[in-house]
Order: structure tokens, then C-alpha cells, then sequence
């Protein structure tokens, strides 16, 4: 019986890291979206398989977690880690979601931006948990901290082109509420990433 409750049979990190590439993925499939929106359906079916599965690791992470008395690092920050990406892969098919409702034709130049920043914070995020995998700091940090701010920027970026509107007409104002529908989940999804990789650096500095 007390084998299992050896960490060898609850493969954490693995899992973690699986989770992680889900989200990647999921940030990748999303960039396509704004990137491409004449892809926008194929993408949307592939965003939603992706965070299905998702939800999958996620469950098993919670759930060896309830059963194993050992773990590699503190079960704390294992479950803030995972419950975070949870959150993150949510919000990404969320607006994954939203834009495949609007059917938008083009997207505004710093919207396209963001996408790619978004990715690319997604991306340090997997770097820092291989490197708390491998006990061992990545020192991706500072360079994380400059596509937030960056991400910040062309958010403002976005709403003041937004509401600089020479013609305040009904479809105007309904291409506003749409938008900041769409940035406001954009948003949520850069503080999501960014209190994932917090959450990722707390612990790297707790066990590394």
C-alpha cells in the first residue's frame, strides 16, 4: 500500500509540463485566429479540443494529488501551478470563443501584436517550468517582465484606437461594444499568464 504513495507514481512534473503544452498550444491556435481570421472556424475546433484535454491533465493532477502523500515540490504550489494553467487555457478558448462569434474580417495592427506577445508569454512560461522541473533556474524573468510591459502598451494602444471615432453611428458603437469585449478578455488572459509565471517563479525560488 505505501507504494503508492511513492512519487514515482504520481509523475507530477510530467504532468505539469503536458498541461503546459496544452496551454501553449492553445496561445498558438489563438494567435492563428487573429492572425488569419478567414481560419477562424478550423482554429476554433482545434482550440476547443485542446482545452478539453486540458481539462483532462488537469483532473489528474488534483486528483493524484489527493491520493499521494509525497511529492516532488510543496502540493501547494502544485496545485496554484496547475489550477493556473487551468485558468489561463480557459481564458484563451474563451476569447477563442468570442471572436469566432463576432466573425471579425480584419483585425486592428496592435491587436495582431498581441496575439504574438501572448504567445510568446505562454512560451516563457513552459521554459520556466521545464527549468523547475530540472531543478534549475531558467532567469527568464526579466525578459517575461519586458513582453508585459510590451503587452501592456499595445493594449492601451488598442483602446484609444478604439474610441477615436470621427462618427459615433449605431454600427460604430457596436463594433465598440464588441471590442471591448474582445480586449477585456485579452486582458484577463495577460494577467492570467502573468500570475501563472509568479506563481511558476515563487516556487523556483522555494526549491531551486
Amino acid at each position: 500500500m505505501f507504494k503508492s504513495l511513492l512519487p514515482q507514481g504520481a509523475p507530477f512534473f510530467e504532468l505539469l509540463l503536458t498541461q503546459n503544452e496544452k496551454l501553449c498550444a492553445s496561445a498558438e491556435v489563438l494567435n492563428t485566429i487573429i492572425a488569419e481570421p478567414a481560419l477562424t472556424e478550423k482554429a476554433y475546433r482545434e482550440i476547443s479540443v485542446l482545452e478539453a484535454e486540458a481539462d483532462k491533465v488537469h483532473a489528474r493532477i488534483t486528483r493524484y494529488l489527493s491520493r499521494t502523500f509525497i511529492t516532488p515540490i510543496d502540493r501547494e504550489d502544485i496545485l496554484r501551478i496547475t489550477k493556473m494553467q487551468e485558468e489561463v487555457t480557459d481564458q484563451l478558448f474563451n476569447m477563442a470563443n468570442r471572436l469566432y462569434i463576432f466573425e471579425f474580417s480584419s483585425m486592428p495592427f496592435p491587436m495582431l501584436k498581441l496575439g504574438n506577445v501572448l504567445k510568446e508569454m505562454c512560451r516563457f512560461t513552459r521554459s520556466m517550468l521545464t527549468g523547475l522541473s530540472e531543478n534549475r533556474d531558467t532567469h527568464e524573468t526579466r525578459a517575461f517582465r519586458t513582453l508585459r510591459n510590451e503587452s501592456e502598451m499595445l493594449l492601451s494602444m488598442c483602446l484609444v484606437e478604439l474610441h477615436d471615432l470621427s462618427e459615433p453611428t449605431p454600427e460604430n458603437l457596436l463594433g465598440i461594444m464588441k471590442w471591448n469585449q474582445i480586449y477585456d478578455r485579452m486582458e484577463t488572459a495577460m494577467n492570467r499568464v502573468v500570475a501563472l509565471a509568479e506563481t511558476i517563479d515563487e516556487a523556483v525560488l522555494k526549491n531551486v
